[in-house]
């Protein structure tokens, strides 16, 4: 990236955060490219064909929730990172999300020197050395099913998840930011429900992940808060891999 400009998507709705956001990212240390989209339609156009290195995605848009459409560019655009924008972020919120990696969740109104930072931070610019300096980047592409469901819960949305790998298919249902309902389907043809299917889909390595309409009733099979129950799925995770070693 030191000899090529960044391509910064940022999708906002409001106007005027728009005009701020551009004349902000103009005392980035480094080139960039900045495109713009007011919706996830039109971001999804915006980055058809395109190598995305960073998305600035409002929670609120007029077509969706920007942390699915951040679930779906963690598929479609693997290497690029995110900053979250929302008008209600608590301190719990922005402490998870910055511990993601590759995920900085930044309140309204936007700071412009906090901006610029979670830029140079997450492309890995280096100010001190003048941008030359090399750094590891973390990507979308290392985000796991806990991550994605921490994005979720953080939204505070409803709605459903389906992760599939290899010939696995398991779906997660959240109810108003916390996860209500695990369904994972086995080999077999018989089912997994609640909190062990759940701790399987959240420790699969590999995959995908879309949102899903469904209208069908489910029972209510986890009623663990959302952040005891990442933590203590997350514990039981390093447990088995602490065995196994």
């Amino acid at each position: 990236m030191s000899n090529a400009a960044a391509t910064i998507l940022l999708i906002e709705d409001i106007s005027t955060v728009q005009f701020f956001v551009r004349n902000a990212l103009s005392s980035l240390p480094k080139p960039y490219t900045l495109l713009t989209a007011g919706s996830i339609g039109q971001a999804k156009a915006e980055m058809a064909g395109k190598f995305i290195d960073l998305f600035i995605v409002d929670i609120g848009l007029p077509d969706g929730d920007g942390i699915d459409f951040l679930c779906e560019a963690a598929v479609l655009q693997p290497q690029a990172t995110a900053i979250i924008v929302t008008a209600t972020p608590s301190d719990a919120h922005r402490e998870r999300a910055e511990q993601l990696g590759v995920v900085q969740l930044l309140s309204k109104p936007i700071k412009r020197t906090a901006l610029c930072a979670a830029i140079c931070k997450l492309l890995g610019w280096s100010e001190q050395s003048g941008g030359d300096a090399p750094n590891f980047r973390a990507t979308l592409s290392g985000l796991t099913p806990l991550d994605i469901v921490q994005l979720k819960c953080m939204s505070g949305a409803s709605g459903i998840l389906e992760f599939t790998n290899n010939q696995r298919s398991g779906r997660v249902y959240f109810e108003k930011g916390n996860v209500a309902h695990a369904l994972l389907l086995l080999e077999d043809g018989t089912k997994k429900l609640g909190y062990d299917a759940f701790a399987e889909i959240s420790g699969w390595q590999a995959g995908r992940v879309a949102e899903v309409q469904d209208g069908s009733p489910y029972p209510q099979s986890i009623r663990t808060n959302w952040q005891s129950l990442l933590l203590e799925v997350a514990q039981f995770r390093d447990e088995m891999n602490s065995n196994a070693a």
